[in-house]
């Protein structure tokens, strides 16, 4: 079953840039969404569901209809859920069509611009086999609106045994950490927004299982500084440690010690990522003072 964080469009076709979107003027989102109510079946309701459960008050300024906005992006009820609707919408080739979503663009991206901005290690998967479709170098852009996670279980849940799929690693640098707006909060959501570019670092990594990790860093026009500035080969040493019993699977810390409130699973302020030749994956998680090392992720 697709969800939002497998809504990957993997076509590396070229379109014309969004814009004029950011000039109309803030509504509600019962009008943001008028235009195009024809296209989903029992709209209102959901309009109704999303601001009864929405995040509200919110601690960072964002209006009822603001932080409805983004939990209704996150709803799932099938194949008009409405970012499968917007996503298809922002892909098309028919700019003009897509001006009937321009209230409710504003309104999310209002939304957006009022939550924090993250630099860090993102995942998004998806159950299809197209790692090979991406190549080293390459620039790419994702015009669909961007759900990622900061933890790569739930992209590991989503995903489950599937084989011949395929992980997304993002370094991202303008990510948007909607956790907490969400309908479900444990799922660690960062949005990545519409139009974003990417430089593909290196070519698909193979595992054993037939599935890919595709290796993807965020660039813009301000700063195409990738998150981790020491991606150049890392040594590792492991450092022999007797708590091995009580940690959990998904990560080993090698070098350096825990940092305060860090968890295994978790990273704080990652600073260069590398691959061993076995598929393993560390990262120099900078402000924990520590290489962490998951393994192989499938």
């Amino acid at each position: 079953m697709m969800n939002r964080f497998g809504d990957i469009d993997v076509s590396f076709k070229r379109l014309p840039p969004i814009y004029g979107y950011r000039s109309e003027k803030l509504v509600s989102i019962e009008k943001a969404l008028e235009p195009i109510e024809s296209q989903i079946n029992e709209l209102q309701y959901y309009i109704k569901i999303a601001k009864k459960h929405c995040h509200f008050p919110s601690e960072h300024g964002l209006t009822r209809d603001q932080s409805a906005a983004v939990y209704i992006y996150t709803m799932e009820w099938g194949e008009t859920s409405l970012y499968r609707v917007l996503n298809i919408a922002l892909r098309s080739e028919n700019r003009q069509a897509l001006k009937i979503w321009f209230p409710h663009l504003k309104l999310f991206d209002s939304a957006l611009d009022k939550l924090p901005t993250v630099k860090e290690i993102l995942w998004r998967g998806v159950p299809l086999d197209i790692g090979k479709n991406f190549n080293k170098n390459e620039l790419m852009t994702w015009w669909s609106i961007n759900s990622c996670s900061s933890s790569v279980n739930v992209i590991k849940d989503f995903l489950g045994n599937n084989k011949n799929s395929t992980l997304f690693l993002i370094e991202g640098i303008n990510g948007k950490k909607v956790s907490g707006y969400t309908e479900y909060e444990n799922e660690d959501e960062i949005i990545l927004r519409m139009g974003t570019q990417f430089r593909v670092k290196s070519n698909a990594l193979e595992q054993s299982n037939g599935s890919h990790i595709v290796h993807l860093v965020e660039i813009d026009d301000d700063n195409d500084e990738p998150l981790a500035s020491t991606m150049n080969e890392m040594h590792v040493t492991p450092k022999p440690s007797n708590e091995g019993a009580s940690r959990k699977k998904e990560g080993e810390v090698i070098v350096g010690g825990n940092g305060k409130g860090s968890q295994l699973n978790q990273l704080y302020y990652p600073r260069g990522l590398s691959f061993d030749d076995k598929g393993n994956l560390y990262v120099a998680d900078q402000r924990n003072d520590r290489i962490e090392k998951f393994e192989r992720l499938f």
